[in-house]
């Protein structure tokens, strides 16, 4: 009795603790079941539905629930479709690191390859026959502009290209006579509610009589045809709203109506089955049916570990942009994706002082005392200038409070008390490094542009009491001016005549050295066109700014030194007796004087050759620049020369280079040099023997909080860049909110593109693409092109055409097109590289890899 309680308990012990496993179970798979969204490419058969979530294929029931992933492979797999019984589907992937069509079993397997060469192919539609497929190529085109439509055997073989003379999207017709089809993707194109001549319209196409008739018709956008009976169903902005929704053409009655009214997004991608037809607005998957028109949401759950967003240890060595050097030169701090590394020049750690993937700091600088670093980042969700004190173990501190916009490289004064930059108004500023106090200086005038003011030169003089800079005039030219820091007034030193640019002071601040555009040896076109350019125009020049200042190219006359009397050593005091370091040599104080009657005047060139002059740094006794290889010089290498005050001639100081640098002291310099960087002296005959260190730049990334300062930082440079203040009336604001909201579901980059993309779109106007990022990529495996088209006969592969250029084009040319070729139209390619061409599959799928390098054997006949 005692036995079978102590088992009895055991056992409900047992129980317990397996129905509290069970349901910890429960729950912890609960939890990893994610809500889909943001899934595109979708298709839908009588039973299943399939679409692309981060990247790859999911399958799931058409009523919702659980998806399976039925692909995993690098590269983004795109247009899925259900074959006609909903037991395969076609797909285009990159898995060779081109676009091809691949066709799988729906339950899963592996795919089977049904088209080759190195052009994409988009998968269309599945002809009615559940035999073959339809894509779009620009195989035989002839040009990159447009596709045209093929069908070729789901198993593969020699595709065969339609009568339609150019196509990018179509469905059959349920006989497979005829195509709804649109010559243009504008509904996904970089602008919403677009009106012009790039506007799509669907068109019916008769396979058997070549008639086409546009049943759309309008100046909106028309897009992705899906027929279904006698019904053609597409997307359409023609409503009052300007939104992406659903229409339907009754053929019969040659008429259209609206099904879907969304108003927040537009729908992107839709297709349709025998039944059913389903969508994505916002993220959300819907499926309406067919016979009632109405529709509803579709759960979508997925299983993932969501391996792209975890955090990782990523090197970012080679995401370098900027860096600065300490006085001295002993430590650089370099800006790598959005983060600042402190590397030691020679030995010592690396330290990363920002951490955090959720910010963009960059543009670092480093104090002239060596004391402070100075950046911006948009950690506060605004791009501000930090400090932060390199002698002590704090935080960096927010020095600006500007609320908006985007500044670029700071440059500090000599005294380590103010700071100087540009920003995106094209407005010259000074913050004051302790109070952070911003005061405007000038604005250059004319809209210099983003990638130009990275490069954008501001010079203080040595007793940090004046700066100097260029200013656009109205004729285009560039001019010289001085602003006062103690009053507050900007001055003119050259008026804009010539272009003149890049002043910097020199170390004495008597001068200033700049570079001015007034060399016109013109090169004339070798085309007989009577054109001509003025190319290597630029000189070296300096202004004496004051009357008195010694003239740097005054007659030199040789004389003979007196002799010196013998002077008695000098001996150390005492305290050096006593071992002390001697006191380090105190500089003289400069004062900067400028007579400002007649400065222009006083404005002379420098011995140097005329070139492609940059990147002016002033030493003591001479300046730093880099001359450019010529116009014309295919093969030249740009080099870092300085040119010597007292000895009037220029030397060079190292080849190859990328990046010149003065250290915040200004005695040396930071230079990257056919990709390494060194501290070198401005010297001649340099070379970086020892190079920095960059292979510990290591951050910790992590994807997410990267992907959403992507997207604010896209959402505020159009704020601050956009050339319409007003955002074409959209309201940016919300905008900002609606979709900044999808960033949380996004699992790729290619998400985030697609939503930089949509957001962007709203604003309506061209050339706002989104590319880049770290998506899933495979090294192409380049095609081997004969320049023929092919035909099928007596099943085998022969020349259909041998594509011929212009008589003229010697830049393309077929290999069967030279002279000593016999090659003619109708003969056979039997093999490659010993390996017969079979029938049963492209033709070009024994051409992969071989670009260059193909051997083939032609036959004239079949039999040869």
């Amino acid at each position: 009795m005692l036995r079978h309680l102590v088992n009895t308990i055991k056992n409900q012990s047992i129980m317990k603790r397996f129905l509290f496993t069970s349901l910890l179970f429960v729950s912890i798979y609960s939890k990893a079941q994610i809500n889909a969204k943001l899934m595109r490419y979708l298709d839908v058969s009588d039973t299943q539905i399939t679409f692309v979530y981060g990247g790859d294929l999911w399958i799931m029931p058409k009523t919702g629930g659980m998806a399976v992933q039925i692909t995993h492979s690098p590269g983004e797999e795109s247009y899925p479709k259900f074959s006609p019984d909903g037991s395969e589907i076609a797909y285009s992937a990159s898995y060779n690191g081109n676009s091809d069509i691949y066709a799988m079993p729906s339950k899963g397997g592996i795919p089977t390859r049904v088209t080759y060469a190195s052009y994409p192919d988009r998968m269309i539609d599945w002809h009615p026959d559940g035999k073959r497929i339809l894509f779009a190529s620009k195989r035989e085109t002839g040009t990159p502009r447009v596709n045209q439509f093929f069908l070729i055997d789901k198993k593969g073989g020699m595709p065969q290209r339609l009568s339609v003379p150019y196509g990018e999207l179509a469905s059959f017709s349920g006989d497979g006579n005829k195509l709804a089809y649109i010559t243009k993707i504008t509904e996904n194109y970089p602008f919403k509610r677009y009106r012009g001549g790039l506007t799509s319209d669907v068109i019916i196409y008769d396979l058997a009589t070549n008639k086409a008739e546009n049943i759309t018709n309008n100046l909106a956008n028309d897009g992705k045809p899906a027929w279904v009976g006698n019904k053609i169903y597409f997307l359409s902005d023609q409503a009052k709203n300007m939104r992406l929704n659903i229409w339907t053409y009754d053929i019969p009655t040659k008429t259209a109506k609206q099904l879907t009214n969304f108003n927040d997004f537009d729908i992107t991608y839709f297709s349709a089955g025998a039944n059913d037809l389903v969508f994505e607005n916002g993220g959300v998957l819907y499926l309406m049916d067919l016979a009632s028109e109405k529709y509803k949401e579709v759960k979508v759950e997925v299983v993932s570990d969501l391996s792209v967003e975890i955090s990782k240890m990523k090197n970012v060595e080679k995401n370098i942009l900027d860096a600065t050097a300490s006085p001295g030169g002993k430590r650089i701090v370099f800006e790598a994706r959005g983060e600042l590394f402190n590397v030691p020049v020679k030995d010592g750690f690396v330290s990363n002082l920002t951490q955090s993937s959720g910010a963009f700091d960059r543009s670092p600088a480093w104090s002239s005392d060596g004391n402070s670093l100075t950046y911006w980042s948009d950690q506060s969700g605004e791009y501000e200038i930090y400090i932060r004190d390199l002698k002590k173990n704090v935080p960096a501190r927010k020095l600006s409070n500007r609320g908006f916009g985007f500044g670029y490289k700071l440059f500090w004064s000599p005294d380590s008390k103010m700071l100087a930059f540009i920003d995106e108004k094209n407005d010259i500023d000074i913050i004051d490094a302790t109070t952070g106090v911003v005061k405007k200086a000038d604005n250059y005038s004319w809209e210099l542009g983003h990638g130009s003011r990275y490069n954008y030169n501001i010079s203080w003089s040595p007793d940090s009491k004046w700066i100097a800079y260029s200013k656009g005039e109205d004729n285009a030219n560039d001019a010289i001016f001085m602003y006062s820091i103690a009053e507050a007034k900007a001055y003119r030193v050259t008026g804009g005549f010539y272009s003149n640019y890049n002043p910097v002071f020199s170390a004495d601040g008597k001068y200033l050295f700049c570079i001015s555009d007034r060399e016109f040896n013109p090169t004339y076109s070798g085309l007989n066109d009577g054109t001509w350019i003025y190319p290597n125009n630029s000189r070296l020049a300096f202004i004496s700014l004051t009357k008195d200042a010694p003239d740097l190219l005054s007659a030199k006359n040789d004389e003979v030194a007196a002799d010196k009397k013998d002077e008695p050593e000098k001996k150390p005091d005492d305290k050096n007796k006593k071992g002390k370091e001697a006191e380090p040599e105190k500089k003289p104080e400069v004062t900067v004087r400028v007579d400002w009657t007649d400065i222009e005047s006083r404005f002379a060139l420098l011995p140097p050759k005329a070139g492609n002059l940059g990147n002016l740094i002033a030493f003591d006794g001479k300046v730093v620049y880099q001359r450019g290889p010529i116009t014309g010089d295919q093969d030249g290498k740009p080099a870092l020369v300085f040119y010597d005050i007292d000895k009037r001639e220029e030397k060079k100081i190292i080849d190859n280079i990328e990046q010149a640098i003065a250290t915040s002291d200004g005695k040396s310099l930071l230079a990257k040099s056919a990709g390494k960087y060194g501290i070198i002296k401005p010297e001649p005959d340099q070379k970086i023997e020892t190079p920095i260190p960059t292979g510990d730049l290591v951050m910790k990334l992590n994807p997410k909080e990267e992907w959403r300062q992507i997207f604010n930082d896209s959402w505020r440079r159009y704020r601050d860049f956009f050339y319409d203040k007003d955002m074409q009336q959209v309201n940016w604001n919300a905008l900002r909110t609606r979709y900044g909201a999808l960033i949380e579901d996004a699992r790729t980059r290619w998400d985030v593109s697609s939503i930089q993309s949509n957001l962007n779109a709203e604003l309506s106007a061209g050339h706002t693409y989104t590319f880049g990022g770290d998506n899933e990529s495979v090294i192409p495996i380049l095609t081997g092109y004969l320049g023929v088209d092919w035909e099928l006969s007596n099943h085998l592969y022969r020349i259909k055409r041998i594509v011929r250029p212009a008589a003229w084009d010697t830049e393309v040319r077929s290999p069967f097109d030279r002279s000593g070729s016999t090659v003619q139209p109708g003969d056979y390619i039997l093999s490659v590289n010993g390996m017969a061409l079979d029938p049963a599959r492209d033709p070009y799928a024994l051409f992969d890899g071989l670009s260059g390098k193909t051997v083939i054997k032609i036959g004239k006949t079949a039999s040869t």
